[in-house]
């Protein structure tokens, strides 16, 4: 298997329509189990942030005692070939999927599936179990998930700590 390395700039959206390169993210991902659906976003809390689904999810439970369910994102730029999927939390309350974490890019609606084979949780006060991004450009894995730990940065953008696994790397 070789190595791709590739650098591009992407502005990744949300797919409009299940194609051939969110397929490719489910079968990299190996769900075959769950279909992808579209969530809006439901502001629950003023004090929700943006990029930090595992705490709002949390928040929310201790609040309601709704269910948290996991799985990912799915974006695309379909222009340069690029799908990515990145793990994601939400809510599951009165049986329905909910997105209650804003937007970072006001996107009407992200595409969602639940990946019941993956969970994350918290490590310590700071910091949670997760999966890191899934990515796949003109029809080739770029890049596999591998379990990393998520720091909570100071009130700002979560940072990963963990070495990527790029396909054909161990």
């Amino acid at each position: 298997m070789k190595t791709l390395n590739v650098e591009m700039t992407v502005t990744p959206k949300t797919p409009k329509q299940i194609r051939k390169g969110v397929k490719l993210l489910l079968s990299a991902l190996k769900i075959t189990d769950a279909k992808p659906v579209y969530l809006s976003f439901t502001h629950r809390s003023d004090t929700y942030l943006n990029s930090f689904c595992f705490k709002n999810c949390e928040d929310e439970k201790k609040k309601t005692g709704c269910a948290i369910i996991y799985g990912w994102s799915l974006w695309e730029d379909k222009k340069l070939g690029f799908y990515e999927a990145e793990f994601h939390s939400v809510i599951k309350d009165n049986g329905d999927l909910i997105d209650i974490t804003p937007r970072r890019k006001n996107e009407d609606s992200i595409l969602f599936v639940a990946d019941m084979s993956k969970t994350s949780g918290r490590k310590s006060v700071n910091s949670w179990y997760s999966w890191s991004n899934c990515k796949i450009v003109n029809g080739h894995v770029a890049e596999v998930s591998v379990e990393l730990e998520i720091v909570q940065a100071d009130g700002e953008l979560s940072e990963f700590q963990t070495a990527h696994a790029i396909a054909g790397k161990k």
